[in-house]
């Protein structure tokens, strides 16, 4: 428990260096001044779809920045001969990006919906879709040496699991969209502004925490083969 709350505290202190903090201060702020301007009637679509993007984002590719970086300074070759765990690792990185997330999704939807927010929903479907995209986002990268070999994987990445909305912007509506983890994501997130039925409510949080248990071994077999073994840079 202490190293990993040292090794979240050290991710905290890394993406404070590096500026992420700052950048995502500022494109919430940008994104709260746009968002002003909506109509009501699409603010309540572009809200929920701001903040889905929001964790997605940030976690697929802030997990991806920080790997890369880590690789580059030669960080990860020095973790690996610490005692701490690769769970451990992965944890606070979880810990870590998801905070940021937190609370950029929320000072987002306080300054622009007040507290008409169901914010216990609010929170568990960004803390869970920020869990899946952070482990997504690692096993995206964990392969890839260099960020210009990585783009083009993670655009495949990210285009599959944006298919759901598809059907959230009511282009084509289908419960095949219901196979995608990030359809459970879209629905805990709108049903924190607009309501939820208590089925959706029930596969979307079921569905995510099993998505995140997979793709957490997954994560687990990419660290240990690509960054232990280092069988991608063979």
């Amino acid at each position: 428990m202490k190293r990993l709350a040292r090794s979240t505290l050290g991710d905290v202190f890394l993406q404070v260096k590096y500026g992420f903090y700052a950048v995502y201060a500022l494109i919430t702020v940008i994104y709260i001044v746009i968002l002003k301007q909506l109509p009501s009637k699409f603010l309540a679509i572009a809200l929920p779809f701001i903040i889905f993007s929001d964790p997605s984002v940030l976690g697929f590719y802030f997990i991806s920045g920080l790997v890369l970086l880590e690789k580059g300074e030669s960080t990860l070759e020095y973790l690996i001969s610490t005692p701490l765990r690769t769970k451990e690792y992965l944890y606070s990185k979880i810990i870590s990006l998801t905070m940021l997330s937190i609370l950029s999704s929320l000072t987002i939807a306080v300054f622009l919906y007040g507290f008409k927010v169901n914010f216990l929903l609010l929170v568990t479907g960004i803390v869970l879709t920020s869990f899946f995209f952070i482990l997504v986002g690692f096993i995206a990268v964990a392969k890839f040496p260099t960020i210009n070999e990585y783009m083009l994987s993670s655009i495949i990445y990210v285009t599959v699991l944006c298919i759901p909305l598809i059907d959230y912007f009511g282009f084509y509506k289908s419960y095949i969209f219901y196979i995608f983890p990030t359809q459970a994501s879209l629905l805990l997130i709108r049903g924190a502004f607009v309501g939820i039925d208590l089925w959706q409510f029930c596969y979307g949080v079921i569905y995510l925490v099993l998505w995140i248990f997979i793709t957490y071994k997954w994560a687990y077999r990419s660290f240990y083969k690509f960054i232990i073994l280092k069988e991608g840079e063979r």
